[in-house]
């Protein structure tokens, strides 16, 4: 389920920003590289959230690409 999620994510994310996945490198910032205001930022991850049905923890610090898809994998070490 994990790869699966980080795979949807990835794809969900170069069709928002019309870009390759394989541009969308792990360090690529969201506010630096993407340009992204707070709350383009607070929108983009609500639709993500959205459109892939998954919860992302209300405190969780999100500045790149790899630490969105770092959550992922904590989601899943919190699994039975």
């Amino acid at each position: 389920m994990t790869s699966q999620l980080k795979t949807a994510i990835v794809e969900f994310l170069a069709n928002e920003f019309k870009m390759a996945p394989d541009q969308l490198t792990e360090d690529l910032s969201f506010s630096a590289d993407l340009k992204l205001s707070p709350d383009q930022f607070q929108d983009l991850l609500q639709r993500l959230q959205d459109s892939l049905s998954f919860i992302l923890p209300e405190n969780a610090v999100i500045n790149t690409v790899l630490d969105l898809l770092a959550l992922t994998e904590e989601e899943n070490h919190d699994e039975p």
